[in-house]
């Protein structure tokens, strides 16, 4: 399974310390190049050698909305997925978002993996 991501380059959007490194880790082990952020303006910097954003939702500052309109504004935007702890149904902001995927808390990396592979084209049956 450490091969199911190999040669996807992510950024990882989590304003959590503990949080970001584990998901970093995580997705390293799976395979993926990431390069993980606290906040959208870092990521916005590092989507221009990205495959994918993962973003967490809810963000200081800017939020993963904020980002996904950032991204989509780029010479080479790229899908973005967002994770959050909070229902669709509860926040408007996000329900009307044209996230590539919306993931709910709590998710494991073999959902986050599939998810990436699904966005991307890749074949989730390799899970």
């Amino acid at each position: 399974m450490a091969e199911l991501l190999t040669g996807i380059r992510i950024v990882y959007v989590e304003d959590d310390d503990d949080t970001r490194e584990v998901w970093e880790q995580a997705l390293t082990h799976l395979g993926a190049t990431v390069i993980s952020v606290s906040s959208a303006r870092a990521a916005l910097a590092a989507v221009a050698d990205a495959d994918i954003v993962v973003t967490d939702f809810t963000l200081p500052c800017e939020d993963g909305v904020w980002l996904l309109e950032q991204v989509s504004q780029q010479p080479r935007p790229v899908p973005v997925i967002a994770v959050s702890g909070f229902a669709e149904a509860h926040i408007p902001r996000l329900a009307q978002a044209t996230f590539a995927r919306k993931l709910l808390k709590p998710i494991d990396s073999l959902e986050v993996a599939r998810t990436i592979l699904e966005v991307l084209g890749g074949r989730p049956d390799q899970l």
